[in-house]
């Protein structure tokens, strides 16, 4: 026995020494595995704080040229006409705060209109002709522009609560606040010589570049440097790469990532190692090569989920011979694939399209940046590449942001401006009209009341001029409610004053036509809003109402109104037994200029609902063919606001 064992003494020293060996190399590679895996999340985490950065600068630029096409469209109109009625009109009709004009010489006030904020000398010499600056007043923030045109200065105030809004929704807040709760992450910074652009909350100082020369270096080279650093006491791994957009360095983005999970993994690994080279002398080789391979991928998944699953963006992992290594859960809900389809296939497989433009990125090393239509929706794509401290390319990072929302706030925005500029020009027309007719109507009166006449045709030809005239006047009308602005004035009212008010108008039609009119208005509920309009909204349902019983015959003539009070909510109801109308009319009721009427316009019931929903009301309609109409006009709790005593206004 003591031979055969000194014989095989030596072998077994052998063999423990190659597996000591294969076993440090393990050690060795593990770790290197690990912080490139780390440094290789690093790249795609910023690459994804980048493009949202670069797409909120552009974004907002393009916000703000709208609105300063915007104001230079209406001080060309105002230097046209520099009148105080045309000053207010404009203000008015384009939402400004406040417009002062100046004579640029004296430097004399020569119309104000609304309440400046205030105002800085220095508008008189500067040398561009266009100049902004935001400034908060109150808990507002306001955009002050400033327009130089011949020997005229103007200075407008106007809210800018459409780029704040924009900021808070779009912006890269978001983003940093998910980023401080990731702990992965210990900070993220983007700062440039004059110091830090923004960071994570927890970043209260961090080297300068000028004091730093590796930063120094990626400034200088337009390259990208990592390294282990110190934070809070901590080591971390830190990657610093450059911010560039359209060839300027507009700073540098700075990611510390915790090695605390990395030396755990280390220390882990090590123990397990060490175990498993005891006990598993002979297979331990083999076993160890499965468990480091089975770590690796583990720990892939696990860094790439906490570092990139929160964040908003889509975000795919393409390696270097095509296979998709990973895929966030934002990028699953985008394009509708699971993660399980995703992970361990060729991309070209799932995307034989290439629509991320894979190949390109690899092949120019360069990023790749559109925006398409995919996927049912609007997204804007940039394409990475992964670049190794030794310029290979180990990959693409693919980056998605769904846009579908700032494509619809721009149509909107487009849309509306466009509605304020038909509704401008309706109302100039309008008020060119009526002004004519209120002469033709005076006259009409007066050849009726100054000059009798008997004859039959005299009297017929004027009456019909006059109720001509009248029609004609109520067309007018109709089409300046359509152009006013979203209810300027508004005060609270009770709806069964309104309904009062409506009832008095239409007695002389109810005698008339021989309605019955059965009223039912217990309680009163109170409404903020313009009473006069609202009113108008009812009398347009009523005499709708009284239109559709008129010429009924065989049965009796009803119209019903009641006012019903639930809990924090409030009903009006309007309900006939006229004439009805079909499936097809009753769609098309609510439509402009769509009138089952000879005579009508088609705007009555359009206008109604407009100033309805105006007042955060809805309006729904039932009926049926030779049996009757009901009109049903529906306040939420959030809308009213129910009172026994009525309201402020009468």
């Amino acid at each position: 026995m003591g031979t055969k064992t000194r014989r095989y003494f030596p072998l077994a020293v052998i063999l423990l020494l190659i597996l000591s060996a294969f076993l440090a190399v393990g050690l060795v590679s593990g770790r290197r595995t690990m912080l490139d895996l780390m440094k290789e999340q690093a790249r795609a985490f910023l690459s994804v704080v980048a493009l949202t950065q670069e797409n909120l600068i552009f974004a907002e630029a393009r916000l703000e040229d709208e609105f300063i096409h915007r104001i230079i469209s209406a001080c060309n109109v105002l230097d046209a006409d520099l009148t105080r009625s045309n000053v207010e009109n404009v203000r008015q009709g384009f939402g400004f705060s406040s417009i002062a004009v100046f004579a640029r010489k004296t430097e004399k006030r020569l119309v104000v209109s609304g309440t400046p904020v205030g105002m800085s000398t220095e508008i008189f010499t500067q040398r561009d002709p266009i100049s902004f600056e935001y400034i908060d007043f109150g808990n507002k923030t306001l955009m002050r522009f400033v327009y130089v045109v011949a020997e005229r200065v103007f200075q407008i105030e106007l809210p800018a609560d459409e780029i704040r809004g924009f900021r808070t929704e779009f912006g890269i807040n978001r983003v940093i606040t998910q980023i401080a709760a990731n702990p992965m992450i210990s900070y993220l910074v983007l700062q440039d010589k004059e110091g830090i652009i923004f960071a994570t909350p927890n970043v209260e100082a961090i080297s300068r570049i000028e004091d730093d020369p590796a930063l120094a270096t990626v400034a200088e080279r337009l390259t990208e440097v990592n390294r282990i650093a110190q934070f809070d006491g901590e080591d971390v791994l830190e990657l610093a790469r450059p911010f560039v957009i359209e060839d300027e360095l507009v700073g540098i983005f700075r990611i510390g990532i915790s090695l605390d999970s990395y030396h755990t993994h280390v220390r882990k690994t090590e123990g397990q190692l060490i175990v498993l080279f005891v006990i598993l002398f002979g297979a331990g080789f083999i076993l160890f090569l499965l468990f480091m391979n089975y770590q690796s991928y583990s720990n892939i998944r696990e860094l790439f989920q906490k570092t990139l699953g929160a964040i908003e963006d889509g975000v795919l992992l393409v390696s270097g011979n095509k296979r998709i290594s990973a895929a966030n859960e934002m990028f699953c809900k985008l394009s509708a694939f699971d993660d399980s389809l995703l992970v361990g296939n060729y991309y070209s497989k799932i995307f034989p399209d290439d629509p991320f433009e894979t190949s390109k990125a690899m092949a120019e090393a360069k990023k790749v940046a559109d925006e398409k239509k995919l996927f049912g929706k609007d997204l804007r794509y940039a394409t990475y590449p992964l670049i190794d401290e030794k310029q290979n390319v180990t990959g693409v990072v693919i980056i998605i942001h769904d846009v579908t929302r700032i494509r619809e706030f721009e149509k909107e925005r487009e849309e509306a401006e466009r509605l304020l500029f038909l509704g401008n020009l309706v109302a100039n027309f309008a008020h060119e009209i009526k002004n004519p007719l209120n002469g033709l109507s005076i006259g009409t009166q007066r050849l009726l009341r100054e000059f009798p006449n008997p004859d039959p045709d005299y009297l017929r030809i004027a009456g019909s001029l006059k109720k001509e005239i009248d029609a004609l006047n109520k067309i007018v009308n109709d089409f300046l409610l359509l152009a006013r602005p979203r209810m300027r004035e508004t005060a609270r009212f009770g709806l069964a004053g309104s309904l009062a008010e409506m009832k008095t108008s239409i007695e002389h039609q109810i005698e008339e036509y021989k309605i019955v009119l059965h009223w039912d208005v217990q309680n009163d509920v109170a409404l903020t809003g313009n009473k006069s309009d609202f009113g108008r909204a009812l009398l347009n349902i009523m005499l709708n109402a009284i239109e559709a019983v008129r010429d009924v015959e065989g049965r009796q003539r009803e119209i019903t109104v009641r006012l019903q009070k639930g809990d924090g909510t409030a009903k009006i109801i309007i309900a006939d037994n006229g004439v009805g109308m079909d499936e097809e009319e009753r769609k098309r009721v609510f439509s402009p200029y769509f009138s089952t009427k000879k005579s009508g316009t088609g705007l009555g019931l359009y206008i109604a609902q407009k100033i309805v929903k105006d007042h955060g009301g809805n309006i729904a309609i039932d009926s049926e063919k030779n049996k009757g109409t009901t009109f049903e006009i529906s306040f939420s709790e959030s809308a009213i606001s129910a009172q026994e005593g009525g309201s402020d206004e009468r």
